[in-house]
């Protein structure tokens, strides 16, 4: 009789899990890898994981108004902002940004600072311009304009570029400060929605440059620049070159950080993370979203580094599930 018992429990909890479902939406940098974790997670447990690739700014939007179970976004809430929603916040992965381009025959581009700059304030407008041509001697470029693409909607990914253009190129561009969508003030440009659609833009028209999560340049196909980093190096992406990275990071309030355009050898200058943001107040619903998250960190980090996302270090993972207990477990 005991052992009839246990069994109709256990298939019970099957059924009920089965039917069980999360929701999360943003960042479309981070999509390749929720996606992949909520595949293996579905075969594990039954829980499925949806989650839609709207963009940062719609992911911060539809968490706060209690549209989804959590957001993801590559720019980080400072804690004034998350007190005001009534969210919790913390990373989920590391991430590097390229700059691909659709130049035939002209393969391993190099772009210096002073060349990303004048592309992205507009003094540079021709792909032969010398500035271009002096870290390409052997290159045959083309004289045609360059053509710029963008994100059209609120992007975590347009954040962590705009943040390297502004340490970067101080003052030449049209703006000042990180923006999820900002002010270009340039006249050859060209928006797209999400990082697929930037990549789309680029694969379709000759002599376009623009930015993408690098996981959508590989999967792409897209050719992406060498680029000259903080210590005046020309560096190729790469995983390692990202979770370099991670090494000396500073995890303030909230986990809040700033990872682009950091000092090393063979460091990435466009480094970012996405972290996710949840309604504090949901402590049910928080559960099942952590329980997922914490299976990433776990068991996760091969298909991480296999979709060149690099893993959070141990470490922050260890602060992050301390503040799960904390602040869900005990709220």
């Amino acid at each position: 009789m005991h052992k009839r018992a246990t069994l109709v429990g256990c298939l019970f909890t099957a059924s009920v899990a089965l039917g069980v479902e999360v929701n999360g939406a943003g960042s479309s940098a981070i999509a390749p890898l929720i996606q992949a974790w909520a595949k293996e997670y579905y075969k594990e447990t039954g829980i499925k994981v949806n989650y839609q690739a709207v963009g940062s700014g719609s992911g911060i939007r539809m968490v706060s108004q209690r549209m989804v179970d959590f957001g993801a976004s590559d720019a980080p809430l400072k804690p004034k902002q998350l007190k005001r929603k009534n969210l919790l916040q913390f990373p989920v992965a590391s991430f590097g940004v390229v700059f691909a381009y659709n130049l035939p025959n002209v393969e391993g581009l190099k772009l210096s600072t002073r060349a990303v700059c004048g592309i992205f304030s507009g003094k540079v407008k021709y792909w032969d311009d010398p500035v271009i041509a002096e870290a390409n001697p052997e290159k045959k470029l083309p004289h045609i304009p360059i053509l710029v693409a963008v994100r059209a909607d609120k992007s975590g990914t347009t954040y962590t570029v705009t943040s390297y253009l502004v340490k970067a190129c101080k003052g030449e561009l049209h703006f000042r400060k990180p923006s999820k969508k900002p002010r270009w003030g340039l006249r050859n440009l060209v928006a797209a929605k999400g990082n697929a659609g930037v990549a789309a833009v680029i694969q379709k028209k000759f002599g376009t440059i623009g930015y993408v999560e690098y996981t959508y340049a590989v999967k792409g196909g897209l050719k992406v620049v060498i680029l000259q980093n903080r210590d005046g190096n020309y560096i190729k992406p790469s995983l390692e070159t990202f979770q370099s990275v991670l090494k000396n990071v500073h995890w303030g309030k909230g986990f809040y950080a700033d990872l682009t355009y950091q000092s090393g050898s063979n460091t990435w200058p466009i480094v970012g993370a996405t972290w996710a943001l949840l309604p504090l107040e949901r402590k049910e619903r928080n559960k099942l979203v952590t329980d997922f998250f914490k299976w990433g960190f776990s068991k996760g980090d091969e298909k991480a580094k296999e979709l060149y996302y690099a893993p959070l270090p141990k470490d922050v993972k260890e602060k992050i599930e301390a503040m799960w207990s904390n602040y869900i477990y005990n709220y």
